[in-house]
């Protein structure tokens, strides 16, 4: 139901008004107003929807109730219907705000109603476009997605709720002044002052792209940024959307964390198998080696017909390999320990040098064999620490053994013993073939071995260093080895915590979690 006010002094006008409105209107009412009071109350209560009055009251004038209504009510169209203006006073009612002039005359009676039904068609649909942008501005601002509208020369026009919240700001100004601090990569979207990029955006129907942005609280996030350019009322704008996509991008990068880990994993794995199978197949080529000269000297001496310097020769043979068994089963056994965190130490003050010659002495006749030179370089009353003098003769052993091994003949061996920042440490220096660059990083890991071939140059399982490294760490060392390259020897280096003079001597047995570890 259309609710009209009409605002006239005279009686018989207000009829003719109505009358002709009536006509036009099958829904309406009609209130009608004669005086000031009657005015103000209806003005209280805005309970009406179009306006039309004379301009010549005897209590006010057109312009002062136009004035009136607009101030209270700014889209409430109102249609001025009067005998008493002139161009001057349409004109200053006009900019007032007035939706339509007719001239109070028999020959205009017809146009008032055509006027009023203008102007409410006019007003609904105004008020439909305002109702739809309300609703578009209350969706928008809904959005998660950042909507932004810029010039091509950079000025943002526009943005919701959302671009300015992915920014950090309140305002547009703000975000204005952020984005001109932005990297180029991001500032392309917003800023097209060069030829090249404005011709670019023109071009590009749709240009999509994910980047880093820093919002104005020093936050690092990403975004997908689209952006299209358009022609608005005759002017080519950037109509543009952000999407915050951090989530994804860390839900990505944990996944390409993860595939590379479930790689490397695998390579890993593929890696140990095939360590695995070349470890049994060495350790098949080097228990079945001893026991083949065991098994062939023992024939021969049950055959009875040897003399007895080949019989001497022949045990000397059989303990020799038999020894070799024992020594692979012993380093076997010394793994598993390890392993399974079942090694035992028998740790006490120990004089490191005296250990360290002990180990030299057992390997002594080895490196006789090879016309190999053994040296050493000790201070005997700085050398003590708290250890199992077995298991560190054992490391000590097996680092000699090992330079023993890849030393040519008429080599030399050096051992170095000193101390250094409340640490003894022990050098073994050779003159061996030394270890190539690659193969350094991997020279304690156990069944590593220069050459794993079946036709290597050198006996072993690859787990006396091995062994070494976790020894050493059991007793709160650490060992690393150096080298210039292939031909140019080692040095290995242990280092042990020295026994302080304030520190108590301990002798005890300890056994250490390694399990796992290895």
């Amino acid at each position: 139901m259309l609710r009209i006010l009409v605002i006239d002094d005279s009686s018989d006008d207000r009829i003719l008004i109505i009358r002709e409105l009536k006509r036009e209107f099958s829904e309406v009412e009609f209130e009608q107003i004669i005086d000031r009071q009657e005015f103000v109350c209806v003005l209280a209560t805005g309970d009406f929807d179009l306006v039309v009055t004379d301009y010549q009251l005897r209590w006010s004038n057109g312009i002062k109730i136009l004035e009136e209504i607009k101030n209270n009510y700014p889209n409430c169209p109102v249609v001025m219907f009067t005998n008493s203006g002139n161009e001057e006073i349409a004109v200053t009612a006009m900019k007032a705000g007035l939706d339509d002039y007719v001239t109070k005359s028999p020959k205009h009676y017809l146009r008032l109603a055509k006027a009023v039904s203008s102007v409410w068609q006019r007003t609904q649909a105004q008020r439909q476009v305002s109702l739809l942008q309300t609703e578009l501005d209350s969706l928008l601002n809904d959005l998660s997605v950042g909507v932004f509208r810029t010039t091509l020369d950079g000025k943002i026009v526009s943005g919701n709720a959302a671009f300015l919240r992915l920014l950090g700001v309140k305002e547009l100004d703000e975000a204005q002044k952020l984005l001109a601090t932005q990297p180029k990569e991001l500032q392309k979207f917003f800023f097209l002052e060069k030829e090249a990029n404005r011709q670019l955006a023109i071009d590009n129907v749709r240009e999509n792209q994910e980047i880093k942005l820093l919002r104005a609280d020093k936050q690092e996030i990403w975004v997908d940024l689209s952006h299209q350019v358009r022609t608005y009322n005759g002017e080519r704008v950037i109509d543009g959307l952000m999407e915050d996509i951090s989530t994804r991008k860390q839900i990505e990068a944990e996944r390409l964390r993860l595939l590379e880990s479930e790689q490397k994993a695998r390579t890993e794995a593929e890696k140990l198998n095939r360590l695995k199978d070349e470890f049994l197949a060495n350790l098949s080529h080097e228990l079945r080696t001893p026991m083949n000269s065991i098994l062939g000297w023992s024939q021969l001496l049950r055959s009875g017909n040897v003399s007895r310097e080949k019989m001497t020769r022949a045990l000397q043979v059989i303990e020799r390999n038999a020894k070799t068994q024992v020594q692979l089963i012993e380093d076997l056994l010394d793994v598993s320990r390890i392993i399974r965190g079942k090694m035992q130490l028998s740790v006490q003050p120990i004089n490191l040098s005296e250990t360290v010659e002990t180990a030299l002495d057992t390997v002594r006749p080895a490196a006789e064999a090879k016309q190999i030179s053994l040296e050493i370089e000790s201070q005997p009353e700085l050398a003590v620490v708290n250890g199992d003098s077995d298991r560190l003769q054992q490391v000590f052993w097996n680092l000699l053994v090992n330079a023993i091994k890849y030393t040519p003949c008429q080599g030399s061996i050096r051992v170095k013993i000193h101390s250094n920042n409340n640490q003894v440490q022990v050098q073994v220096t050779d003159t061996g073939k030394g270890i190539s660059p690659e193969f350094l990083p991997y020279v304690f890991d156990r069944f590593r071995q220069v050459d794993s071939s079946s036709t290597r140059l050198h006996s072993g399982l690859g787990l006396g260093l091995a062994i070494v490294r976790h020894l050493v760490e059991l007793h709160g060392g650490t060992a690393f080895a150096d080298s210039k390259g292939e031909g140019q020897g080692a040095t290995f280096t242990i280092e042990l915590p020295l026994l302080c003079e304030n520190q108590p001597a301990q002798s005890k047995q300890k056994q250490l979690d390694c399990g796992g570890t290895f």
